[in-house]
């Protein structure tokens, strides 16, 4: 804001000074001001009158506690706005910082601002009244935005802890190559220097998104990202070694025949606790290895009776919701509203 405006109402405006004017504009006086000669000989009438002069204590006492009053309003007004906008930080060890300010015990950390932790700081944030995040060592978060029922952070490196008790959709966190939207849960995101990440959920679920392209990951499984592709295939992650590195490879591998190799190895390998990843599978493979996927996942868990091969074959949005109700993780109409496009 230009001292300009402050002075003769020229320049932008503060978006608060502005509310504070409309907060306080019943209060204006609305009459035409009186000129210098009629407040002169108003204030010398008075005076013989009362003998009441401007500095008198019947003057000064009414003005300082009106003055006083507009003070503590905008006082109020403005911590209010602060941490309207801003998060608790409290320092758990070494010396994170808000930008440059270090946190010596507790601090806050307003939209658009800041955390930094060193190979020996770790923070802890309230977000906001639904939960908390630990930032871990040798991080850098930064807080996007923060309203009722909606609250962003942007993990640019690093690894961020987090515990939400809310309603779906309301707490996300932006990495260089995925989205997290968190759906009431525990889990754990790391970044590294390079984009690439993991995610790994330990209660609830979280929706893992890149451009359409997109992992649910329940409770006790992973997914990789990459900025090149996006998340990676969900996996348990009590999955055999074997599995989880041919799915690694079917993700961001580039050799075709390798990749070939590798989906014969999920598809014969995967138990019956895998058919989370067979089904994200079915809209990631080729066209042409579609109905191999189908039949994997058809042998550990029966296709339902109101489900087709071809509306699967077609990837008909329907069709693979309730044959994600039929894998007994939860029923899908309680998250669809924050899915995005199926993965193509």
């Amino acid at each position: 804001m230009s001292d300009d405006y402050l002075w003769d109402g020229s320049g932008p405006p503060d978006p608060e000074v502005e509310r504070l004017e409309r907060l306080l504009g019943r209060l204006r006086n609305t009459a035409p001001a009186p000129s210098f000669d009629e407040l002169s000989r108003g204030a010398a009438g008075l005076k013989t009158r009362h003998e009441v002069s401007w500095t008198s204590a019947r003057f000064i006492v009414p003005t300082l506690a009106a003055a006083a009053a507009i003070v503590a309003m905008i006082g109020v007004t403005w911590q209010t706005t602060r941490r309207t906008h801003s998060w608790e930080v409290e320092r758990m060890a070494g010396r994170p910082r808000i930008g440059s300010t270090l946190v010596s015990n507790t601090g806050r950390l307003g939209v658009g601002e800041t955390l930094t932790t060193d190979a020996a700081s770790r923070a802890r944030l309230d977000v906001s009244t639904i939960g908390q995040a630990t930032v871990d060592t040798d991080s850098r978060v930064r807080l996007v935005d923060t309203r009722e029922g909606h609250h962003q952070l942007a993990l640019e490196r690093g690894t961020l802890h987090a515990f939400i008790i809310a309603p779906p959709g309301q707490f996300v966190v932006e990495t260089p190559s995925a989205t997290a939207t968190d759906l009431g849960c525990v889990y754990t995101l790391h970044v590294d220097e390079d984009g690439t990440g993991v995610l790994s959920v330990t209660a609830g679920w979280v929706a893992f998104e890149f451009n359409g392209r997109e992992s649910f990951v329940p409770a006790g499984a992973s997914s990789r990202t990459d900025p090149r592709v996006g998340p990676g295939t969900p996996r348990f992650d009590d999955a055999e070694p074997e599995i989880q590195a041919a799915l690694d490879d079917l993700d961001y591998g580039t050799d075709a025949a390798k990749k070939a190799q590798d989906l014969q190895v999920v598809l014969e390998k995967a138990r019956a606790r895998d058919a989370m990843t067979l089904w994200h599978l079915i809209a990631r493979v080729a066209s042409a290895d579609r109905g191999a996927v189908i039949d994997a996942l058809a042998a550990r868990v029966p296709m339902p009776a109101a489900v087709s091969r071809d509306a699967v074959m077609r990837l008909d949005k329907t069709a693979l919701d309730q044959w994600w109700d039929a894998l007994g993780l939860r029923d899908a109409s309680w998250w669809r509203k924050w899915k995005g496009p199926l993965p193509q």
